[in-house]
């Protein structure tokens, strides 16, 4: 082995058993949304995301998520209202009848 592939291998051991694994990145991502996390669970989330592309991926997308959700309510008036259209409750209304008169 290569002494850079070596050095690389032993990094990637060193961070894996230094830092959390999977599920608790999962749970602490979803902290770190609400409050600021201590210094000692900052360093790890960042170790681990050196190692593992999953996670960094996860927690951009619950921050994507997250930000959108604190301004859904800038844009809710550009959305449908909720209901039907009259023409659409007029449809259902002939259908039902048709239903009931066989």
């Amino acid at each position: 082995m290569k002494p850079f592939e070596w050095l690389k291998t032993r990094w990637i051991k060193w961070v894996w058993n230094h830092t959390l694994n999977c599920a608790e990145m999962s749970r602490l991502a979803s902290q770190s949304l609400e409050r600021r996390l201590p210094l000692s669970a900052r360093v790890k989330v960042r170790l681990h995301f050196l190692i593992c592309v999953w996670c960094k991926r996860y927690f951009k997308q619950l921050k994507f998520l997250h930000d959108s959700a604190t301004h859904f309510h800038e844009h809710t008036e550009a959305l449908p209202s909720p209901g039907l259209s009259a023409e659409a409750r007029q449809r259902i209304v002939q259908r039902l009848q048709g239903v009931d008169g066989e």
